[in-house]
C-alpha cells in the first residue's frame, strides 16, 4: 500500500486536525490534503511520473506538500544540495525549488513560486493514488557526508512505514513531540511522515528562539535533538529567563553530549537528557540516559536491532570486548541507493551494516562507543582515539568549542591537530601544558585558531573539512 493514504485517511477523519505548525501559523489536515491533490495534478503535466526521481529544495513547508504530492503519483522523492546535485545529477529527472537550484546544471527546474502557489488554486485535484510494491521506493534519505560523498539510502515503501511505526515504539515517547533536526536528516523526515500517517501535528524546524516558542505555546513533551542544536536551545532559555515548557523527555543524538549540555538540560528544563545512536541506515540501536561519569556508554540495544561486536575477521566477539561494531534489523536495506560499493568495514555486508564504529557490548546489553574507526590515529608512534581527545577539549573548559584532527605533514607522516575556538588568542605554552596533562604522549602537529568547528547537522565534526584544508603554514592566529 501507499503510504500516503494513511495521511488521507487521517485528512479525511479529522480535516481540522492541525498538521502543521511553525511560527507563522498553523496549516490543517483538510487544507494539506487538497493542496497535495493540487500540486500532485501540477507535478504530473511537469512530466513526474510513478518512478520519476525528484530533487526538492524549499522552505519545510512548501517541502511537506511536495513530498506528499511526489508520493501520491508514486516519485521517488529526496532533499538535494548542491552536494548531492553534483554527486548525483544523472540519476535524478526533476528538481523542485522555491529558489535558486544551485548545482541543477541543465536539470530540469519546477519553480515553486509564488506564482506556482497560486495556480494550484485553478488545478484539478488529482484523486488518483499511485499504486506501489512493497520494494518500491519511495524516498532516498543522505547520510551526514562526514567522511565523503553522501551517501543514499533508499526507503521503500514498506521500509518507510515500518520505520515510522518503530519510530513511536523507540524515539517518540510523548506527544506533543517536536524533532529540532530537519526535513533533510532521517530524523526529521520520520517524525514527518509519522505526524501525516497517524494524524498527529509536526513542529517545524527554525533557529533557537523559534523552537523554544513552539516548544512553550504548544506545550510539546518530548523532543529529539542533536547536542549542537540542544545547547543552542539553552542558550535562547537562559535569555528568555528559563520559561515555562511541559518538556519531560530531552533526547540527543549524532554525537555524544558535553557534561555542560547536561547540566543546564536539568537546570532549564528538569530533564537528564536520553542518548540515541543509531544510524541513517537501520534507525535507532540504543537507548540510554545520559551518564556524565560514562561519557561513552549511549543506552541499551533496543529490542528489534541485532548487534554484535566483531574483529578484523568478522569473528563475534564476547561481552566487553572491544572491537568492530555491527547490526541488522529486519527490512533494512541491503545497500546504498546508486552506490552498491562497500569497503573495510564501513557500509553493508552479508547481512549486516558496519556503521564504521568501534565499541564494547557489556553484559548488561549496553553498547559503549570507542570512536569511529578512521578516529584510531597511529602518530609518531603513540595510538590515540580523536573521539576521547574531543571530548576532553571540550570539556576542559579552555575552549568555546574545539576538535581534533589527523593530517599528513611535511614529512609524509601522520600528525594530529587541534582545531578551537576562543574569544581570545591562548598563550601557546599553556594550551600545551593543558593538553599533556590528559595525553601525555601526544605530539600535535598544529594548534589552529578557526572562527567555528566544522559540524553536520547531528553536531558532528567534519574531520574530513578539517584534514583536507589545514595546512600547517596557515589559517594560525
Amino acid at each position: 500500500m501507499n503510504p500516503v493514504v494513511r495521511f488521507f485517511e487521517c485528512a479525511d477523519r479529522t480535516p481540522d486536525s492541525p498538521a502543521v505548525v511553525s511560527v507563522g501559523g498553523t496549516l490543517k489536515f483538510g487544507d494539506i490534503a487538497d493542496t497535495v491533490r493540487r500540486m500532485a495534478s501540477k507535478l504530473e503535466q511537469s512530466g513526474v511520473r510513478q518512478g520519476s526521481v525528484v530533487g526538492v529544495s524549499a522552505r519545510p513547508e512548501m517541502e511537506a506538500v511536495a513530498m506528499l504530492a511526489l508520493l501520491q503519483l508514486g516519485a521517488v522523492s529526496m532533499r538535494v544540495s548542491e552536494t548531492i546535485l553534483r554527486g548525483y545529477r544523472d540519476s535524478i529527472d526533476l528538481v523542485l525549488s522555491d529558489g535558486m537550484a544551485r548545482g541543477a546544471g541543465n536539470l530540469p527546474v519546477v519553480e515553486l513560486s509564488l506564482d506556482f502557489v497560486r495556480s494550484l488554486a485553478g488545478a484539478a485535484p488529482r484523486a488518483g493514488i499511485a499504486e506501489l510494491g512493497g520494494q518500491d521506493v519511495v524516498r532516498v534519505v543522505f547520510s551526514s557526508g562526514t567522511t565523503g560523498t553522501p551517501k543514499g539510502v533508499p526507503f521503500t515503501s514498506d521500509y518507510l512505514t515500518a520505520r515510522v511505526d518503530s519510530a513511536r515504539r523507540n524515539w517518540i515517547p510523548r506527544v506533543p513531540f517536536m524533532s529540532l533536526l530537519g526535513l533533510d536528516t532521517v530524523t526529521g523526515y520520520q517524525t514527518f511522515m509519522w505526524a501525516m500517517m497517524n494524524g498527529e501535528t509536526y513542529f517545524t524546524v527554525a533557529g533557537a528562539a523559534e523552537n523554544l516558542k513552539l516548544i512553550s505555546e504548544n506545550r510539546v513533551a518530548a523532543i529529539k535533538t542533536s547536542p549542537a542544536r540542544l545547547a543552542d536551545l539553552l542558550v535562547e532559555a537562559e535569555r528568555a529567563g528559563k520559561p515555562q515548557t511541559a518538556l519531560d523527555i530531552v533526547e540527543v543524538a549524532g554525537s555524544l553530549i558535553p557534561s555542560k549540555t547536561v547540566t543546564e538540560c536539568q537546570m532549564f528544563f528538569g530533564v537528564t537528557p536520553t542518548y540515541l545512536y543509531g544510524s541513517t541506515e537501520v534507525g535507532t540501536v540504543t537507548r540510554g540516559a545520559v551518564d556524565t561519569l560514562n561519557p561513552s556508554m549511549v543506552g541499551e540495544i533496543v529490542d528489534e536491532i541485532d548487534a554484535e561486536i566483531v574483529d578484523e575477521n568478522g569473528a563475534a566477539l564476547p561481552a566487553n570486548a572491544e572491537g568492530i561494531l555491527r547490526f541488522r534489523k529486519e527490512g533494512m536495506p541491503s545497500g546504498y541507493w546508486k552506490n552498491p560499493v562497500t569497503t573495510g568495514f564501513s557500509g553493508f555486508r552479508d547481512g549486516w551494516f558496519y556503521p564504521g564504529d568501534y565499541g564494547r557490548i557489556d553484559e548488561d546489553n549496553r553498547l559503549w562507543l570507542a570512536g569511529r574507526r578512521d578516529d584510531l590515529v597511529n602518530a609518531g608512534g603513540a595510538k590515540f582515539n580523536l573521539l576521547e581527545l574531543d571530548q576532553w577539549l571540550v570539556e576542559s573548559g579552555l575552549f568555546l568549542d574545539a576538535a581534533s584532527f589527523q593530517f599528513t605533514n611535511a614529512a609524509g607522516a601522520t600528525s594530529v591537530g587541534i582545531a578551537f575556538v576562543t574569544k581570545h588568542p591562548p598563550e601557546p605554552s599553556i594550551l600545551t601544558a593543558r593538553v599533556k596533562e590528559f595525553l601525555p604522549d601526544l605530539v600535535f602537529g598544529a594548534l589552529v585558531r578557526v572562527e567555528a568547528i566544522s559540524r553536520n547537522q547531528l553536531g558532528k565534526v567534519e574531520r574530513n573539512i578539517l584534514s583536507n584544508a589545514f595546512t600547517p603554514s596557515k589559517g594560525q592566529k
